[in-house]
């Protein structure tokens, strides 16, 4: 059934022919918020803003009303709901065609203004109460109204209905008295209609105007064009029927063509159009308005600015002027700034025996033709700003339009350039551009192997072109088909060639490496040899060997080349097609001896590191024995246990798949060991699928070394790590395989570690008094061994088990205050929180609900100060059951709400029984 979203107006939502009730208040900004970012995902903060209007909330309770509201939201929607969860907020994912949003800009691109127009239905969004909203997001709507309103009248102009739009345009003048574009609109209007003094008048109105409200003079344009009528200029105050005398050097129109599937893009086109308001409304006075849309290889930054020049030609009635100024070019050799300004010269109509040989003569003749002249002027491909420079106009009614894969740091300096950045497509858009391409009908019949190929692609317009272009060139060969050729990332590149230079992936990445210095192209090669998300400078400087500084200074000339991104300062990003043809590189043109090395240091550089931030987290936990770092390794220095955890947070993606990486190497102890160093971490956050995978690689990697203790340590990983998402049987046999090993072994406190993990096993199962006798068997294999910290943590679990059982609480109550008193002596920060939570839970049962609250609320910030986040919403819960009983349930909702928000953030299961127990409060 056919679903249709409108924003341009009320806000309504239609579901088969019906309309859907949207509840008022937060329900309705929530929608309305992410429809006007349909297809992105809307930030928490950003929603947060919008729904309680820039007032500061708590936060921990604005997040989990947050997710109330948009269960109601989802509910109210029904089979029309489009809200989706995603990483750091919500996103809505509208079907093509349903928004009448995305209708009016597709409306707008393809210069049907009237029809775009025609499905405003009024101000947008009034019934959505929130002044942010509108505020940061309506009012850039409404721009884009009167945007497309002012093209559609220069259109009208343009076809001899001056007549017919002067009584509009006077009505948008009174409506809008400050938009001097209306104004020269209904100054050319009454002109071309033989009403010249009211064109005349017109100027002084707007003239008085702008002097009285803002006390300056009327912009560059209405001032030329209030000349051009007092001297009865024929190109204003010819009448439609007339023919025009024909300049005597026709305006140059140099821009080449271009492909037609062009697809999203939206906020750049917006700072494209922005830019050019203000230079035709005077902001710019004096001044050429310069972008510099940089980006990777294959993004699509030819594109973005052919297709914004060939929309906006209106507006430059003087010309374009278009260069390929050869910066990344298979040949290696740039233009010239000479070359590209005797092109300009010739079409600006000044014969080839007329330009003068100087280059500094070259480009005053050149900005001396451009100064009365409004041009674009587009340098595409540029090497660097030096390049640039001399062909830069000087006219502040001339526009020039940048493209490079170096970011032009320099011409953002000192000539004031507006960078551009331009990253990879969004999914949807990435669907948008196949579509384009092949069909609706085509994409639509295999969803699945869309999916993948545009994550084969990774959202590189060159990739899914060339995807597209194959598809196209065989209608009969399925899509999984070509998904199943990009399966293998090790032949991607191959299955993205096309034989053609300027448009296989490998090659246009190629040229930019040409480019590099010998120590970033030596780096870029090396980053192939890494496997995580993204790449820090110590990993870096451990890839090749140098010094962090010297690492920073490589990485930033690659990130400035766009081959690498650096998404926040210091962190590295490299695109999965980069990735791949750096691989390649550095397995045609690098020893394999070095390579190795250098995968030896970059491990090294995380196991060290994880093995010191592990003991920051967890002093208590056995050391095992590691070789030293090789010559050349980083280990970054970590001093307490917020760095240790703030460096787990931010490298355990990198982590995780470095497991997977040494495995498949030959460094089978690398391996297993980062495995054990992640274990802790892993658990304290709930990464248990991602530290399932790494402890499977882990304990075949132990079995192909047959080292014994690794693979007792490994099972013993791998059964803690299986109790949380309940697989209790795997986790049996797997903690059973380790206390074997260590009885072979002859290890006795190991043995106790892991009756002591038993004993949470069978807690977990409902199996209470397995719990009870596995804790109890540790306690005396720690109190045999002397060991106190092993003791405390042991005395907290068999009183804790008493107490699920219901046994003996008095007893269960000693034992856990024995055990506070020695874990507080060890300084055993998550056993003291432990120890806490259990006392709290003893005192709940004995109805001592004020001792109980004051145990829980001690806990709590032990818990948070260790990270062990799923345990603070344990104890949250707990402490939520203590006040239901208390009878204060107001309290019982806060502290439900704070747990709600931990669950939800970790995707945990519990989450929905925590929301039940919310829901059935009075």
């Amino acid at each position: 059934m056919e679903t249709e979203f409108k924003v341009l107006g009320p806000l309504e939502v239609w579901h088969g022919g019906r309309q859907v009730a949207v509840p008022m208040g937060k329900a309705r900004v929530l929608l309305a918020s992410l429809l006007l970012r349909a297809g992105s995902v809307v930030p928490m903060d950003v929603l947060v803003d919008r729904l309680w209007d820039g007032r500061s909330v708590n936060p921990a309770r604005t997040k989990a009303t947050l997710h109330m509201v948009v269960t109601r939201l989802r509910q109210s929607l029904g089979e029309a709901n489009v809200v989706r969860t995603a990483t750091g907020g919500y996103a809505a994912d509208v079907p093509p065609g349903a928004l009448d949003l995305h209708r009016f800009r597709d409306l707008v691109e393809r210069d049907r203004f009237t029809e775009a127009l025609d499905l405003w239905r009024g101000a947008p969004l009034t019934d959505v109460s929130s002044d942010t909203l509108h505020g940061e997001d309506v009012a850039p709507l409404l721009e884009e109204r009167l945007d497309a309103l002012e093209r559609r009248l220069d259109a009208d102009l343009a076809e001899g209905r001056a007549a017919e739009v002067v009584t509009e345009l006077r009505s948008l003048t009174r409506e809008h008295p400050l938009r001097e574009r209306f104004w020269g609109q209904l100054m050319e209007a009454l002109s071309r209609s033989d009403r010249q003094a009211e064109a005349l008048a017109a100027y002084r109105s707007v003239s008085d105007l702008l002097a009285d409200q803002l006390g300056v003079d009327p912009g560059p344009r209405l001032q030329e064009l209030h000349q051009r009528i007092l001297t009865g200029a024929p190109d204003v105050t010819v009448r439609a029927s007339a023919t025009p005398s024909p300049p005597a050097t026709p305006a140059p129109r140099q821009l080449p063509m271009h492909t037609r599937f062009f697809v999203g893009r939206e906020h750049e086109l917006k700072v494209l159009w922005g830019l050019l308001d203000a230079a035709a409304g005077g902001a710019a006075t004096g001044t050429v308005v310069i972008s510099a849309i940089n980006g990777t290889a294959g993004v699509g930054k030819t594109t973005l600015a052919l297709h914004w020049a060939s929309q906006s030609g209106h507006r430059f009635p003087d010309g374009q002027l278009y260069v390929n100024l050869r910066g990344f070019d298979p040949t290696g050799v740039p233009m010239s700034p000479d070359g590209a300004l005797r092109g300009f010269l010739g079409a600006l109509g000044v014969p080839q025996e007329r330009i003068p040989s100087g280059l500094d003569e070259q480009v005053g003749l050149y900005r001396s033709l451009l100064a009365e002249r409004r041009v674009l002027v587009v340098l595409d491909n540029a090497a660097d700003s030096e390049q640039v420079r001399p062909l830069l106009p000087s006219g502040s009614g001339c526009l020039a339009l940048v493209t490079s894969r170096n970011q032009l740091d320099g011409l953002v300096v000192r000539e004031g350039a507006r960078p551009l950045p331009l990253g990879l497509l969004s999914d949807d858009e990435a669907t948008a551009l196949l579509v384009r391409q092949l069909g609706a009908d085509r994409v639509a019949a295999e969803p699945d192997a869309v999916r993948d190929l545009i994550g084969h692609c990774a959202g590189l317009p060159l990739a899914l072109s060339v995807v597209a272009a194959r598809a196209a060139a065989h209608p009969d060969f399925t899509l999984r088909a070509l998904a199943g050729e990009l399966a293998d990332e090790r032949t991607r590149l191959e299955a993205l060639d096309t034989g053609e230079a300027t448009t296989s992936v490998r090659t246009v990445f190629s040229w930019s490496y040409d480019r590099l210095s010998p120590a970033a192209a030596r780096m870029f090669l090396l980053l192939g040899m890494h496997a995580g998300p993204e790449v820090s400078i110590p990993a870096a400087a451990s890839l090749a060997g140098v010094p962090p500084r010297v690492a920073r200074k490589t990485m930033g000339e690659l990130s400035r080349m766009h081959l690498i991104a650096e998404p926040v300062p210091g962190r590295f990003t490299l695109h999965d097609l980069a990735h791949a043809c750096a691989r390649d590189l550095a397995a045609a043109e690098e020893d394999r001896g070095a390579l190795r090395d250098a995968l030896r240091r970059v491990l090294d550089h995380y196991l060290h590191t994880a093995n010191t931030a592990n003991r920051l987290l967890y002093s208590q936990r056995e050391e095992i024995a590691f070789a030293e770092p090789a010559p050349g390794a980083v280990v970054t220095e970590l001093t307490d246990h917020a760095d240790a955890l703030a460096w787990f947070f931010i490298e355990c993606g990198s982590l995780f798949a470095a497991v997977g990486h040494a495995a498949g190497h030959g460094f089978d102890e690398h391996a297993w060991q980062l495995a054990w160093t992640t274990t802790a971490f892993a658990r304290l956050r709930s990464f248990w699928p991602e530290q399932t995978r790494c402890l499977e690689i882990a304990l075949a990697a132990a079995q192909r070394l047959g080292d014994r203790d690794a693979l007792a340590l490994t099972h013993r990983g791998l059964g803690r790590i299986l109790i949380a998402p309940r697989r209790f049987t795997e986790a049996e046999v797997h903690l059973t395989a380790a206390l074997n090993l260590v009885r072979e072994l002859g290890d006795r406190q190991s043995q106790a570690h892991i009756h002591h993990h038993l004993g949470g096993l069978y807690e977990a199962w409902g199996r209470l008094h397995d719990t009870l006798h596995h804790a109890e068997q540790a306690l005396a294999v720690f109190e045999a061994l002397g060991d106190r910290a092993g003791t405390a943590r042991a005395l907290n679990a068999v009183g804790w088990a008493r107490a699920m059982l219901g046994e003996d609480l008095h007893r269960a109550l000693a034992d856990c205050g024995r055990a506070l008193v020695l874990v507080r002596e060890a300084n055993d920060v998550l056993a003291e929180a432990a120890t806490l939570d259990s006392l709290g839970y003893i005192h709940h049962l004995l109805r001592d609900l004020d001792e109980a609250v004051r145990c829980y609320r001690a806990a709590l910030p032990l818990y948070r100060e260790s990270g062990d986040r799923y345990e603070e919403a344990a104890t949250l819960q707990r402490l939520g059951d203590t006040h239901v009983l208390a009878g204060d349930h107001d309290a019982a909702r806060e502290v439900w709400h704070e747990a709600l928000a931990i669950l939800d953030d970790l995707g945990h299961g519990t989450a929905e029984a925590v929301r039940a127990k919310v829901a059935g409060l009075p």
